[in-house]
């Protein structure tokens, strides 16, 4: 999961869900110790008027005095009960809780218990009982009372609760939502500037940016300057180095057609004055191949394959060679614009260089980026297609060039981790040439 907005909103929805049940679950087990507190105060201060209306006679015996039990535990399974047992095993039980003993344990004076117990009518039942020592002996009093009632109305508390929870969680889910969704806004209007340097729409990346992103952003816009910079440097000294040749070669010329040069000087001079021009004006019009696109930019084949083409068609114009290519209609993106301009501009030079009347290319782009150039020259022998690639090998040497182009197209292909496969081509008879580059 590479998506940014996915991992915040699943890490702060599980977070809000469990600080929700965290909360949820503190407030039902502290109302359910509140009533248990108030339950057992209730049946303590119980306790203790029992203890006062407990009496014993001239032998001892245990009775309870007129009229100091409350009617509630007179009426029979009314939830509300006591039992009191003394040192004798004389035992006093309310009416409410019939022939039923809620515990056989007795206490010493002082201590006391609180616990849970099942009673009568399988009642959940909260008992109280304490130790005391009245007329020389050990009392135990035990006083209970149904929960029921309690338990269900904190079981309603804990559903309106945990509606209640539900509701304002998707409340604050989609304010969530809607917060990161805005504070990406600027991103994704950084991802369209990027689209757009890509088309060479713009040159530079607004810096209008949040502060987390900021650094990186003037750091892209510092390296398009540079790269932009020496790509400029290195049209322009290629441009005035050939420009800069014209000239000595103008006269070098200019020797070759005086009188008083030797016929064979005459000769020799106008075959490498004639070899130096055709390079300068190959070179040149390669140089016009890079365009003026900005660093950053991506090759698009629909735009850049027409240029090449069209350079190519002026360079070769006395072949008339018929192009055919086929290429996808959206950029080709992990892959730097000059070096395919560079790539293809060679072999296409190279097809157009060897074809007879017709070169065909083909891009395709899947896992990796595919390209074929195919020509319908004479083609190679299997024994030269393992040393095209070499640098400064050259096949025909009576035509311009330095031997350089596969060898180039060689290198590029390395940097991606890509392949280069040299055959003949099965449609058109001449040179095929396959190249794959990665896109990782």
């Amino acid at each position: 999961m590479n998506s940014l907005t996915k991992r915040l909103n699943i890490g702060l929805g599980l977070s809000l869900i469990l600080l929700m049940a965290l909360i949820g679950w503190l407030i039902v087990d502290q109302n359910q110790r509140l009533v248990d507190d108030l339950v057992v105060s209730r049946l303590q201060h119980d306790g203790e008027g029992l203890l006062a209306a407990l009496q014993f006679d001239a032998e001892g015996k245990a009775t309870m005095a007129e009229g100091s039990i409350a009617a509630i535990y007179r009426q029979p399974l009314s939830g509300h009960y006591f039992y009191i047992a003394t040192e004798k095993d004389d035992v006093i039980r309310s009416r409410s809780l019939w022939d039923v003993e809620l515990s056989s344990e007795k206490l010493v004076a002082g201590e006391q218990r609180v616990r849970r117990i099942t009673g009568p009518s399988e009642q959940p039942l909260l008992l109280w009982a304490g130790g005391y020592r009245k007329a020389g002996q050990n009392i135990t009093i035990m006083v209970a009372e149904d929960l029921s009632l309690l338990q269900q109305r904190l079981l309603e508390n804990a559903i309106l609760l945990l509606i209640l929870t539900v509701i304002f969680l998707f409340l604050i889910l989609f304010i969530q939502r809607r917060i990161v969704r805005d504070s990406f806004a600027p991103l994704r209007k950084l991802g369209r500037e990027i689209e757009q340097l890509e088309r060479g729409d713009i040159d530079q990346l607004t810096e209008a940016v949040p502060l987390e992103v900021q650094p990186l952003v003037v750091e892209v816009n510092r390296l398009l300057m540079v790269m932009g910079r020496r790509l400029d440097r290195s049209r322009n000294a290629l441009g005035n180095l050939a420009h800069a040749l014209k000239g000595p070669l103008n006269l070098l010329t200019q020797l070759a057609d005086d009188k008083e040069t030797p016929d064979t000087l005459k000769q020799e001079l106008h075959q490498h004055t004639t070899a130096l021009q055709q390079q300068i004006e190959h070179e040149l019009s390669r140089a016009r191949l890079a365009g003026a696109g900005s660093a950053g930019q991506r090759f698009n084949p629909a735009e850049e394959l027409t240029v090449l083409i069209t350079v190519l068609e002026r360079i070769y114009h006395d072949k008339k060679i018929k192009f055919d290519c086929e290429y996808p209609e959206q950029n080709l993106t992990n892959v730097d614009r000059h070096d395919l301009l560079e790539l293809l501009g060679n072999l296409l030079d190279n097809a157009a260089k060897w074809a007879q009347a017709k070169v065909r290319c083909s891009i395709e782009k899947n896992d990796a980026i595919h390209i074929v150039v195919e020509d319908d020259g004479a083609g190679v022998s299997e024994q030269e297609l393992n040393t095209l690639t070499e640098r400064g090998h050259r096949i025909d040497e009576s035509l311009p060039g330095h031997g350089l182009g596969l060898a180039i197209v060689k290198e590029i292909v390395e940097i991606y981790d890509g392949s280069l496969l040299l055959d003949r081509s099965p449609k058109l008879g001449g040179l095929r040439v396959q190249v794959s580059l990665s896109l990782n």
